[in-house]
């Protein structure tokens, strides 16, 4: 049984030329045995129905592109040392392709190295924990100044409550993350502790008030002669009281800020394991460092991907800038293309349609593709408006091709194969949606309901209502007259 393919062809000149042909062949297009029936009143044409292919494409003209492509310069400006790459190398991500003269950042990173590692030094380290002990005295002298203005007891009442509250923060934070019967004992026990010394401190406070200030600040008042006259209570005032407690406070947080310092220096904490305040001078330290490291890696141009270089401007001895003056390209197969389509064919433009791509460079060879973008709006960037659209192949191809190697894309937008065929002319539209084709029966044509699909310009698909063999008349029209 003979086959054909009927495939339509996109642009508008081959279109006017396939009408003019159908003209000049008188109906021998079709693919189709015909014949003609004569009455007295007319001549009917038929055909009979075969088996054939329709298969709808658009050809459009494509160009190679980079999967990714990226143009960039030097951080900082510089005179030109060192050139390590050339156009068309293939450089990898992180490759070094040029340097600047960098003497003096060097010297500078060098410089702040040795002031990082200075800290760590045995004299550093003696320094440090001759810090702590200063500190741990003035903590002491502190205390014990507080201390006198408030009594012992006040003291001990006033660092319990402190540590209670401590523990039942503490207790309260594990309860909401695990509530578990341990954890919700442990918080009640806490809240219980607490109370416990504030009530312990309270009773402190009452001694305070009204026998330890009595007892301590209670001075003999006496006259010029040394007798005393009366005894008179001149207890701290509460800018006294004030300042003793911010002094201990203080007292407090330099020996914790020493101790962290003593601690990270020996390697018994890290710094991120402490508060920022107690590790400043390590914290500069680093931030000098790291700021003459990325001084000193600025003067390296570093391939940002892998790829090709396309385009590079540089030779050693150039004064340059932070402007653009290297192109890489990422040819990575399977290859990528752009490819614009005549805007009649955006029915054919659609994500995951099938694509056959042929390369100028490569004529006797195609190679499978796909849609995988389609962009929303023509581009008239041409004289014409165009679809544009972008295929990748589907598999690497054996030979590495240039950027903007040009190709030959033909689009599948549908294609139905060994199927049953009628003439475009054949069918009539009695509904909308509904169609017919009239059986030559007897020498009468008969009306036949039928299912159609994929159809081109001459021909339409017959999924259901006829089969091979069948004889129906070629033009509908002269039925419906």
């Amino acid at each position: 049984m003979r086959k054909k393919t009927w495939k339509r062809i996109t642009s508008r000149w081959m279109i006017l030329s396939l009408i003019a042909l159908g003209v000049v062949l008188s109906g021998g297009i079709y693919a189709y045995s015909t014949t003609q029936t004569h009455n007295e009143e007319n001549v009917i044409e038929t055909s009979t129905i075969e088996t054939g292919n329709i298969i709808l494409s658009a050809t459009g003209v494509g160009t190679l592109i980079p999967r990714e492509e990226v143009s960039f310069g030097f951080k900082d400006g510089g005179e030109v040392s060192e050139v390590l790459a050339s156009l068309g190398e293939q450089v990898e991500a992180g490759q070094v392709l040029a340097r600047l003269e960098s003497a003096t950042l060097e010297l500078k990173y060098k410089q702040a190295e040795a002031s990082l590692a200075a800290l760590s030094s045995s004299a550093e380290i003696a320094s440090a924990k001759q810090a702590v002990l200063e500190a741990q005295e003035s903590l002491a002298t502190a205390r014990d100044d507080l201390q006198f203005m408030i009594g012992p007891e006040m003291m001990v009442g006033e660092e319990q409550v402190a540590s209670a509250q401590d523990a039942l923060e503490a207790a309260q934070t594990t309860a909401q993350e695990d509530p578990s019967q341990a954890n919700r004992q442990k918080l009640a026990e806490a809240e219980a502790t607490l109370a416990e010394a504030e009530s312990t401190l309270a009773y402190a406070y009452y001694n305070y008030s009204n026998a330890y200030i009595l007892d301590t600040f209670t001075y003999p008042i006496r006259n010029d002669k040394g007798v005393t006259k009366r005894r008179e209570l001149i207890a701290p005032t509460d800018a006294e009281l004030l300042a003793a407690r911010a002094a201990y406070e203080l007292a407090q947080a330099n020996l914790e800020d020493a101790q962290n310092y003593l601690d990270v220096l020996t390697g018994v904490k890290e710094t991120d394991g402490v508060p920022p305040r107690s590790v400043t001078s390590i914290t500069k330290a680093k931030l000098a460092l790291d700021s003459a490291q990325a001084d000193l890696e600025a003067t390296k141009l570093v391939a940002p991907i892998r790829g090709t270089i396309t385009s590079i401007s540089l030779n050693v001895g150039d004064e340059v800038g932070t402007s653009t003056i290297v192109t890489i390209s990422a040819l990575n197969q399977p290859y990528t293309l752009d490819v614009y389509l005549d805007e009649t064919d955006w029915d054919k433009a659609k994500v995951g349609f099938g694509v056959t791509v042929t390369f100028d460079l490569l004529p006797d060879e195609t190679y499978a593709a796909k849609v995988t973008q389609v962009y929303p709006m023509l581009d008239d960037s041409s004289d014409a408006s165009m679809v544009h659209i972008i295929v990748q192949l589907d598999e690497p191809i054996r030979v590495n091709l240039p950027a903007g190697a040009t190709a030959s894309a033909d689009v599948v937008g549908g294609e139905a194969l060994d199927v049953v065929l009628v003439p475009f002319t054949a069918l009539r539209e009695v509904d909308s949606g509904k169609y017919v084709v009239y059986l030559m029966k007897n020498g009468q044509p008969v009306e036949q309901e039928v299912e159609i699909g994929l159809q081109d310009l001459l021909y339409v698909e017959v999924k259901a209502g006829l089969g091979t063999g069948d004889l129906v008349l070629t033009d509908a029209a002269e039925v419906a007259q």
